[in-house]
């Protein structure tokens, strides 16, 4: 089966979404013909459109969170459903005051007051309206752009199942559309059953239910420039993974709190032993430090499909462009047997800000060595300065002629892509890997 990546997948994932939007709108506006039961005032039909995709929307944010595999692949990795997962959330949540604002507008069409809707009243149906907009307001705020702690914020997801919880009493309170007609009742009471369900999955179950194994810690290292090494030995049967992906890993420390985190397996699939190569940028991650050998984790995954194009061995000369702490899956990359095995030329650029900051500069030099079509590039930026199309050129020639793998920083991916598409490279040879999965 051909692997195909990030763009394309991403298309058909957005776009079985939209066709689930477009489904719910034609079994309400079909009920409508058919039963010849249309509104008298304009205005309803914004407000309606507001309601029922913003709660669709809100159902398909629960299935995005529950790492389950096919979601992941329809949308070519678990970082792009993560990104998918904000875009479909933050949607919900403006497009949800059309709902508000429409019937205000309808009240105010027929003499009344347009700002009965958006505020307490005597009407308890407006008020769990109201009720759950708050909450939804709240809830977006502290998970999309106020910076809180991650344990805060992994948290604050705990409240939205209450929220869809609210919009579902909403809907049965108000005895709209929805509960008048079959078809259209039968479709959402699907859809919120099954983004319930997700919730309960993910938020209570996962822990118990997702691909998980035991690990025990057998050694910690402090690789320098804050970069912290788990390594990490199998309890029964081992996490089988490919070269580039993730894990989420939950630590039995004194240490640190138990909820689980994101890392990318920096060890080859070859290799006995799991290794984290893990930055200490946050509460958790410095705290990591305290731990010692003989500790107990749990590890759920693999996620991720970053290496797949790399995997096949196919199209242009592959050119692995890591950032800082974006190293990971790449040291996981070229230290596999895949990579032993392509028969093409391969480059590999590491890029640090300091010369003391690349601190697997060696690592990935003695692969180098071993292996004679992989070429290692190691760039520092407070030297060299940024990279740009000229440092690109003269390091590799024509830039149409590879496929690019990029992970770091999201200023330097973003930067590195506009310098490609500027190029002309093709969009599916620019492949990236998002780590910051808020």
């Amino acid at each position: 089966m051909g692997l195909r990546r990030s763009l394309t997948f991403s298309s058909w994932g957005y776009a079985l979404i939209l066709c689930s939007i477009l489904i719910s709108w034609g079994l309400w506006l079909g009920s409508m013909w058919y039963l010849d039961d249309w509104y008298e005032n304009r205005f309803k039909y914004p407000a309606k459109v507001g309601s029922h995709t913003a709660t669709l929307l809100m159902c398909w944010a629960f299935i995005l969170a529950t790492r389950f595999r096919p979601v992941e692949r329809l949308f070519g990795g678990l970082d792009k459903v993560y990104k998918a997962h904000r875009y479909i959330g933050e949607a919900a949540f403006f497009i949800v005051f059309l709902h508000p604002i429409f019937l205000g507008l309808v009240s105010w069409s027929e003499g009344g007051g347009f700002w009965s809707y958006l505020w307490f009243s005597d009407n308890w149906v407006r008020n769990t309206g109201i009720i759950a907009l708050l909450v939804f307001t709240i809830l977006v705020i502290l998970s999309l752009y106020w910076k809180i702690r991650y344990h805060r914020w992994k948290r604050s997801h705990d409240f939205f199942g209450l929220l869809l919880v609210l919009i579902i009493a909403h809907g049965v309170m108000a005895q709209g559309e929805i509960m008048r007609y079959p078809l259209l009742l039968a479709w959402f009471a699907l859809w919120c059953g099954i983004g319930l369900a997700a919730y309960v999955y993910i938020r209570l179950l996962y822990r118990w239910l997702g691909p998980q194994y035991d690990y025990v810690v057998e050694r910690v290292e402090d690789r320098g420039d804050r970069i912290l090494e788990l390594h990490l030995k199998p309890l029964g049967r081992p996490l089988r993974h490919l070269p580039g992906q993730f894990c989420y890993i939950s630590m039995d420390s004194q240490a640190v709190s138990r909820e689980p985190h994101p890392f990318s397996i920096s060890s080859p699939p070859e290799s006995p032993l799991i290794r984290l190569s893990i930055k200490q940028l946050g509460d958790w991650t410095r705290s990591l430090s305290g731990s010692s050998a003989g500790e107990l984790a749990r590890i759920w995954g693999p996620y991720g499909h970053f290496a797949d194009h790399f995997l096949t061995q196919q199209g242009p000369p592959p050119v692995l462009i890591g950032g800082g702490i974006g190293i990971t899956p790449f040291l996981s990359m070229i230290a596999s047997e895949a990579c032993a095995q392509h028969p093409g030329p391969i480059t590999m650029i590491y890029s640090t800000a300091r010369k003391d900051g690349a601190v697997y500069a060696p690592e990935i030099a003695a692969r180098a060595e071993a292996l004679p079509q992989l070429r290692f590039i190691s760039h520092i930026s407070d030297e060299q300065g940024f990279m740009d199309e000229a440092y690109l050129k003269e390091q590799i020639g024509e830039l149409r002629d590879y496929r690019y793998f990029l992970c770091g920083p999201q200023v330097m991916m973003d930067a590195l892509s506009t310098i490609l598409r500027d190029a002309k490279v093709p969009l599916e040879r620019i492949i990236s890997e998002d780590f910051d999965i808020r």
